[in-house]
C-alpha cells in the first residue's frame, strides 16, 4: 500500500447528498449483471418519482389502510376497490401500493419498505405510575416483543414518562440499539454518551444481532435492572403518596400524565405511517376521572351515603368530584385521545402489575380507556406480550398505501379529515386508516424535535426522495490497522443547495450511516456547517458542494444512508447505496472517475476526525485523485479511470462494459474500457488505469455503467456506478 497518507491533498470540509454506486456480488453473470443494473436504474426512477417539496405548491398524502374481514387481513383487493374522501370531496388515487409482511423476506437494507406502509412501534415506560419490580417485568416484555415477534422491517423507539415523556431512542430497525435501550432505559452504559441527533444511536456499536431477549440471565428479569437508580429523589417521593395522597393530589398527577402523552401525541403527528405507542404501566386510579363508575361496591356504598346527605340539606359534605369525575381532568384526557387518533397512532396499553386478586384492586379501567378510544386493546396479566399481540401484529400484516394529491390546499398546518371506503365490501368489514392529515405548516415554524424525527424516519425508511440534486460514491479499503477505511464522497448541486435562501448563512446538516444486513448502525457521521452564502455563493452556483466523510467497519455489505439538509430552508435529500467493504474474499469497487481540480467546493471532516493509519486511497498512475461521484463524459469522448480491486488472481485481466438508461434498457454501443498497457492485477489492492470511451451515440442524460472484470482464475466481479453524459 502507498505510503502517502490521506492529507496528501488538501482542502477544506463539505456537505452531503446522495443516491449512489451500487456494487453487484462478486462472480455474477451477465444476465445477472444485467438485471442489476437495470434494478439500479428503476431505483433512480422511484426517486425521481418519490420527490417531493413541503413548501412547492404539490403535495403527495399517503393513506396507509388496514381492511379486516373476519377478524383476519383481507388480501387481493386493488387500486379500483378503494374509494378516497378528502373531506366529504371524493379524490383520485394517484399512486397505489401493497405491503404484505407474510411475504417479505425480512433483509431491511435491501427493499425498503416506504415509510407510511411501514409499522411503528413506540415503547413507552411509565416510571411514575409503576413501581420498581413492575418496571423489570416491563422491559422483559418489551424486550420478547421486539427481538422475537416483530417483523424485521418495523420500526421501533423507546420513550420513558417520569414527569413528562423523553425520548430515548428515535424510530430505528436497529435491533441492538433498541435492546441497549430497553436494558438501560436511556442511562448509557457503556463508555462515552454517543451524540446522535437524530436519536438513533444511544449506545455500543460494537453490539451483535440480539439472539434471544434474555436481560438479565438466571437471575430474571426483575434482577436485571436497578429501577431504584432511574428514578431521581424527587420521583420516589411522588411515589410514596401514591395510595395516601389527597384527592387533589392524585387529580394533579393524572393532569400531569394526560398533558405529557398530548405531548408525545404531538411528536407522533411528524411521524409518516400506523403508529403504535406500547404503554407499558400499572395504570392510574380512573375514579379521577369518571367518580364512582370507577369504584368498587363498598366505595360505592360510601358514596351512597353521602348522597343521603344532599336530601338532608347538608350538601357542603359530597364532593361532586367524587360522584362524577373531575370534568377538567375528563376534558383534558378526551383532548389527548383525540390527538392521538389525529396522529394516526392507537394505544396498545399493557398493564406490568402482575397478578392482581380482583379488578378493583387494580387500575385496569384506565388502560382499558386509553387504549379503547384510540383503537388500542389492553393487555392483562400476559405470559408473553409477543403472543398476546399477535392479532394485533396478524390483523396490520397488509397494508394497502394510498396516495392522492389534494387540491386547493393551504399551508396552515391545520387538520383535514379523509375518509375510505371498499366497494362491494363483504359484510362486516373494517377498514382502518388514518382520520386525516395535517397539512404542511412553513419549515420555520416546525420544532427541532419534529424536523429530527422526520429526518430520522427518512434515513431508516431508506426511500430516496430529495429537493436536493445530490450523489455520493463510498468505497472500502483494507487498513494498517483496526477496522478498514470507507471514505464517503457526497456531491450536492449548488442552486439547489441556496433555493429558497435569503442570504446570510447557509445552514447545512449531514447526517450519514451504515446499517449492516440486519438493520444494525454500525458507524455513522454527523456534520452540521454553515457557509457564508454571500462569499461562498457564486462559487457554489458554478457546480455545487462536496464532501469528505468516512466510515469505519468490518469487512461485509452495509446500506449507507445520507441526508443533507438546508436547515433555514427546510430543502433536503435523502439516497442510500451499498457499500462493499473487502475481507479476504475478492471485491470490485465502483469504478472511479478523477475528478477536474476546482469543480467544487471541497469540505472535508474534522481533522480530528480523520484516520491517520491508512494511506491515501484514491490512486491512478501512483498519482493521487479526487474521484467525481457522479462522473460527466462526452459521447465519443475518453475519460480517465480506476478500476479497484481486492484479492484478484495475479496478473492480465479482461473488463466488459454495459450502460443502461434511466428506465433500465441496455444501451446498444454504450462505451468500453481500455486498460494501460501491462495492467495487472496483484493478490492485494490493484488499483487498474485505463480510459473509458462513452459510445458516440449517447444522448445527454443520466446512465448507469456498469462493469465486469474477469482475472486470471476466470473469476467475475462486477461493480457499477451513475455517469452523466453531456
Amino acid at each position: 500500500m502507498d505510503d502517502r497518507r490521506l492529507t496528501t491533498p488538501t482542502f477544506p470540509t463539505a456537505a452531503p447528498g446522495v443516491r449512489v454506486i451500487r456494487p453487484a456480488a462478486a462472480l455474477l453473470c451477465a444476465a445477472a449483471l444485467l438485471l442489476a443494473a437495470a434494478a439500479d436504474a428503476q431505483r433512480g426512477r422511484r426517486q425521481r418519482q418519490a420527490q417531493f417539496s413541503d413548501t412547492a405548491t404539490v403535495t403527495v398524502v399517503e393513506v396507509p389502510v388496514q381492511v379486516i374481514s373476519s377478524g383476519d387481513p383481507l388480501r387481493g383487493l386493488t387500486r379500483n376497490d378503494f374509494e378516497l374522501l378528502d373531506g366529504r370531496r371524493p379524490v383520485e388515487i394517484t399512486g397505489f401500493d401493497v405491503v404484505d409482511l407474510s411475504t417479505l423476506e425480512g433483509k431491511p437494507t435491501e427493499e425498503p419498505v416506504p415509510a407510511a406502509a411501514r409499522r411503528h412501534f413506540l415503547l413507552l415506560f411509565d416510571l411514575f405510575f409503576t413501581t420498581p419490580d413492575s418496571v423489570g417485568r416491563a422491559q422483559q416484555a418489551a424486550a420478547d416483543l421486539v427481538l422475537t415477534e416483530l417483523h424485521p422491517t418495523d420500526l421501533v423507539a423507546l420513550a420513558v414518562y417520569d414527569t413528562r415523556p423523553r425520548l430515548v431512542l428515535g424510530f430505528t430497525s436497529d435491533r441492538s440499539q433498541i435492546r441497549q435501550a430497553i436494558r438501560s432505559l436511556g442511562k448509557i452504559e457503556t463508555g462515552e454518551a454517543i451524540r446522535d441527533p437524530l436519536g438513533l444511536v444511544v449506545g455500543d456499536l460494537s453490539g451483535n444481532q440480539p439472539t434471544n431477549s434474555d436481560l438479565g440471565g438466571a437471575a430474571g428479569a426483575a434482577a436485571a435492572v436497578d429501577a431504584d437508580s432511574m428514578l431521581s429523589q424527587a420521583l420516589r417521593e411522588l411515589q410514596n403518596l401514591q395510595g395516601t395522597a389527597e384527592r387533589g393530589r392524585a387529580a394533579s398527577h393524572v393532569a400531569a400524565l394526560t398533558a405529557g402523552m398530548g405531548e408525545l401525541a404531538a411528536w407522533m403527528q411528524s411521524v409518516e405511517g400506523r403508529k403504535h405507542v406500547v404503554f407499558l404501566s400499572e395504570g392510574f386510579d380512573s375514579s379521577i376521572l369518571v367518580g364512582q363508575q370507577g369504584m368498587t361496591g363498598s366505595e360505592q356504598a360510601d358514596i351512597l351515603e353521602r348522597q343521603e346527605a344532599v336530601t338532608s340539606g347538608r350538601s357542603w359534605e359530597v364532593d361532586n368530584e367524587v360522584l362524577f369525575g373531575s370534568s377538567s381532568a375528563q376534558n383534558t384526557m378526551n383532548r389527548m385521545l383525540s390527538m392521538f387518533r389525529e396522529a394516526n397512532c392507537s394505544i396498545q396499553a399493557v398493564d406490568v402489575s402482575g397478578e392482581v386478586q380482583t379488578e378493583g384492586q387494580s387500575n385496569r379501567a384506565s388502560l382499558f380507556m386509553m387504549a379503547n378510544d384510540t383503537g388500542g386493546e389492553m393487555f392483562a396479566n400476559f405470559g408473553n406480550l409477543g403472543d398476546a399481540m399477535s392479532e394485533v401484529l396478524d390483523r396490520t400484516s397488509v397494508t394497502y398505501l394510498l396516495a392522492f394529491q389534494p387540491r386547493d390546499l393551504k399551508y396552515d398546518g391545520k387538520f383535514n379529515r379523509l375518509r375510505v371506503r371498499i366497494k362491494d365490501a363483504p359484510r362486516g368489514t373494517r377498514v382502518v386508516h388514518r382520520p386525516g392529515y395535517y397539512a404542511p405548516k412553513p419549515y420555520a415554524e416546525t420544532s427541532p424535535f419534529e424536523r429530527a424525527m422526520s429526518s430520522a424516519q427518512q434515513v431508516m425508511g431508506g426511500v430516496e426522495a430529495g429537493e436536493i440534486d445530490t450523489t455520493v460514491l463510498s468505497a472500502g479499503f483494507a487498513a494498517d490497522s483496526g477496522k478498514a477505511y470507507a471514505p464517503v464522497l457526497i456531491e450536492a448541486r449548488g442552486e439547489d443547495l441556496l433555493a429558497g435562501l435569503q442570504g446570510g448563512t447557509l445552514p447545512l446538516q449531514i447526517y450519514a450511516y451504515a446499517l449492516d444486513e440486519h438493520g444494525i448502525v454500525r458507524d455513522f457521521f454527523v456534520r452540521a456547517m454553515g457557509l457564508d452564502a454571500g462569499q461562498a455563493g457564486p462559487a457554489l452556483r458554478q457546480s455545487g458542494l462536496k464532501y469528505w466523510g468516512h466510515f469505519d467497519l468490518d469487512p461485509g455489505e452495509y446500506s449507507v444512508r445520507v441526508l443533507l439538509r438546508n436547515d433555514a430552508t427546510g430543502r433536503r435529500a435523502l439516497s442510500t447505496s451499498v457499500l462493499q467493504v473487502p475481507g479476504s474474499t475478492p471485491a470490485l469497487q465502483p469504478p472511479l472517475f478523477p475528478e477536474q481540480p476546482g469543480k467544487w467546493v471541497l469540505l472535508r471532516e474534522e481533522e480530528s476526525e480523520q484516520r491517520r493509519d491508512v494511506a491515501f486511497p484514491f490512486l491512478r498512475s501512483g498519482e493521487p485523485f479526487i474521484p467525481a461521484a457522479r462522473p460527466e463524459v462526452t459521447a465519443g469522448g475518453e475519460t480517465p479511470i480506476s478500476l479497484v480491486g481486492m484479492n484478484l488472481g495475479a496478473g492480465p485481466v479482461s473488463v466488459r462494459t454495459q450502460v443502461f438508461d434511466s428506465d433500465g434498457q441496455q444501451v446498444a454501443d454504450g462505451g468500453e474500457i481500455v486498460l494501460a498497457p501491462g495492467a495487472q492485477a496483484g493478490s492485494g489492492l490493484s488499483q487498474l488505469s485505463g480510459v473509458f470511451i462513452a459510445g458516440r451515440k449517447l444522448s445527454a442524460g443520466d446512465y448507469t455503467l456498469s462493469v465486469v472484470v474477469t482475472d486470471q482464475a476466470n473469476q467475475e466481479l462486477s461493480s457499477s456506478t451513475p455517469i452523466r453524459v453531456l
